[in-house]
């Protein structure tokens, strides 16, 4: 992989967990949620039109950049429900798991390989993401997390998250090459903010009107925060393997403990720590075995 394509994956790593972090302060809203996605894709098809790159859209091709859309909004619906049970730094690493599925995606729909070491990432990470999860690494509390109990509803949810977005990156990778990258990232943010409209117009109780008027300021940083978090690792994305990009941005674990740590105070516990550390290491194995 080329240095600068794995910078950019580092500096939208940051940027996503910049951004969750955004949304665990905003306690889940989904109203912040649909005004930062709108504010981001508001802001690429603005660039988009003034540089002219929306000319000559493989239109044929647009309905797969909404498929991607749907399975990201679906990730950021579950990611904001599991921060309402829960602190970012336990709940962000097992939002994040989709490197579990993907290759299996990849392999079945891109002809993408899955090697022995890729196979050993997997079960690395997953025990990784036990670890991070469970209040304590013992039996009775594994039963928990499959019987349903309300004690893991949190980490249900953020591993429903990674599900969702591991479909999403399989419809993202499909089509992606054959669009200008601005306009790309403009049809996939303000489809997004569509979908999470209809998704707050159905579901969402809390009145917009009285949200915007005293959250515009963080509404902007998210919306910013996203759109540059979109154009970095979309910019990577067309020219890797999508199967490589996505376990390489899973060192935004990292920086979302640190800032829950720093910023939000949250107190480090040892083993959510040394399984965060373990995810890393299944993800480093997975890359290699690609």
């Amino acid at each position: 992989m080329r240095i600068e394509y794995l910078l950019y994956i580092v500096i939208s790593a940051f940027l996503h967990a910049f951004y969750n972090f955004l949304m665990r302060k905003s306690n889940g809203s989904r109203i912040f949620l649909v005004s930062m996605f709108t504010i981001a894709g508001l802001t690429a098809a603005s660039i988009a039109v003034v540089t002219g790159n929306y000319r000559n859209i493989p239109w044929h091709n647009v309905p797969y950049i909404y498929g991607a859309s749907f399975f990201y909004i679906l990730y950021q619906i579950f990611v904001s429900k599991s921060y309402e049970h829960g602190k970012i730094s336990t709940h962000y690493p097992l939002t994040v798991l989709s490197p579990i599925f993907i290759p299996i995606w990849a392999y079945f729909l891109l002809a993408e390989k899955i090697s022995f070491i890729t196979g050993a990432g997997i079960i690395i990470t997953i025990i990784g993401a036990f670890m991070v999860k469970l209040d304590a690494f013992k039996w009775t509390e594994v039963k928990k997390m499959f019987q349903l109990s309300k004690d893991y509803i949190g980490g249900r949810f953020a591993l429903a998250a990674s599900l969702m977005y591991s479909f999403g990156a399989i419809f993202d990778k499909s089509k992606i090459a054959t669009f200008d990258i601005v306009t790309y990232i403009g049809f996939i943010l303000m489809f997004m903010a569509l979908n999470l409209i209809i998704y707050t117009i159905i579901f969402q109780k809390q009145s917009v009107k009285s949200y915007l008027p005293k959250h515009w300021q963080f509404i902007l940083l998210g919306g910013i925060t996203v759109f540059l978090s979109f154009f970095t690792f979309r910019v990577a994305l067309k020219e890797v393997m999508v199967s490589v990009a996505v376990p390489v941005r899973l060192i935004s674990i990292v920086f979302a403990i640190l800032l829950g740590i720093i910023i939000l105070k949250e107190k480090p516990d040892f083993q959510k720590l040394i399984g965060s550390l373990i995810i890393i290491a299944g993800i480093i194995f997975v890359n290699l075995g690609i």
